[in-house]
Formats: structure tokens, C-alpha cells, sequence
């Protein structure tokens, strides 16, 4: 067994141990597996915590242009979903994979990306910022025009309050340097793919 506590960052978890039967994640900072396994014990608890059983991961990978890495897991009612993660110590890497190895016998490859493959997630996020643009920047002017409809909730009545602010240029100013961005780093990784570093589980 892996006895260490790793310091992540991820949605909402801090903190990941290797269980017995399953990686744990926990929103709080733990400095040992003890107080890790007595925290996720408790069964009342304001902590978000995620447990990935090593029966349902179906992948794990690394791209060697990032920090990320990536588990592909099923849910108990069987839908697929994924964690994703950062370790702060660049050392506790090769600790991890190595527990994906040798413990629980995960077969190492490397494969390189093709072009297009690398790119997927940004040409998502990319289709994603235009499509989000284009619905701040209608509500800007429904709110100029004083045409917008009234807010049902605290966090509609915070976006209209932004959208507000900023108003149609600044929307489509703020929409614009993000989908260049996104341009930018698809374009930057379509020109040199990344290699990937992937675990795959027994009997796969």
C-alpha cells in the first residue's frame, strides 16, 4: 500500500489517498493517512469527498506538455465520468504511476497525439466561449434596451449584473481574448502534438 497523503489540485479536492480498494479524494488538507481515513470515516461532514474504486477505472493518462492527470472511471450506477487532477509535488508523480504498476498492475504505454486528437478539448472549450458570447452579448442588449426578463435567481440576477456592466462591447471584448486564447493554445499544440503516457487496467 501506498502510505502517503498527496497534496492535489482538482475541482474541489485537496487531498488524495490510495485506499485499499479505491483512490479517496477530500475537499480538506491532510498532512497523514491517519488523519485522512479518520476524517472520511465521519459520517457528518461539509467535505467533498470522491471515491474512484479501482475495479471501475477504465484509463488514466498524462499528456508530457501538462501537469493533468486524468481518470476515466465508471460510477456506481455505471455512468462514465472522470477526475481530474494536479499534483503539487512534480516528485510524487513517478510515485503514483508507479502504484498504478506495481500494485495494482496497470500496463504502461506512450503513444503520440495526432494533431487533431490534442486539440479536441480546445476546439470544445473554443466552441463553447463563442456560444456563450453570443448569449451575454444578446443579454446585453435586452438589458440596454430594457428588455431583459426579470431574474428568478441570485445567480441570474448576478450574471445580468455583469453582463450589465460590461455591456455589448465589453462582452464581445472579454469573449474575443478568450476564444483567441483557446485559438492560440490549440494552435500551438496542433503544430507540435504532445506525447501521452497511459495506464490501462488489467484485462483490458
Amino acid at each position: 500500500m501506498l502510505q502517503q497523503v498527496f497534496s492535489v489540485t482538482g475541482n474541489k479536492i485537496a487531498s488524495l489517498l490510495a485506499g485499499e480498494k479505491a483512490f479517496l479524494f477530500s475537499s480538506q488538507h491532510f498532512t497523514s493517512p491517519e488523519a485522512f481515513q479518520a476524517a472520511w470515516e465521519k459520517k457528518l461532514s461539509l467535505a467533498t469527498k470522491v471515491e474512484v474504486k479501482y475495479e471501475a477505472i477504465k484509463s488514466v493518462h498524462k499528456d508530457d506538455d501538462g501537469s493533468t492527470i486524468l481518470i476515466k472511471y465508471k460510477t456506481v450506477l455505471g455512468i462514465p465520468t472522470n477526475c481530474e487532477f494536479s499534483l503539487h509535488d512534480k516528485s510524487a508523480y513517478p510515485l503514483f504511476f508507479n502504484y498504478l504498476q506495481k500494485e495494482l498492475y496497470f500496463t504502461r504505454q506512450e503513444e503520440k497525439l495526432t494533431p487533431l486528437k490534442s486539440i479536441v478539448n480546445y476546439l470544445i472549450g473554443l466552441a463553447a466561449t463563442l456560444a456563450f458570447t453570443a448569449f451575454s452579448y444578446s443579454e446585453a442588449l435586452k438589458i440596454a434596451n430594457g428588455t431583459v426578463a426579470e431574474a428568478h435567481s441570485g445567480k441570474e440576477q448576478l450574471f445580468n449584473e455583469a453582463v450589465g456592466a460590461l455591456g455589448d462591447k465589453g462582452v464581445l471584448a472579454a469573449g474575443g481574448i478568450l476564444a483567441a486564447y483557446l485559438g492560440y493554445r490549440a494552435w500551438k499544440r496542433f503544430s507540435n502534438p504532445p506525447n501521452r503516457l497511459l495506464f490501462l487496467p488489467p484485462n483490458t
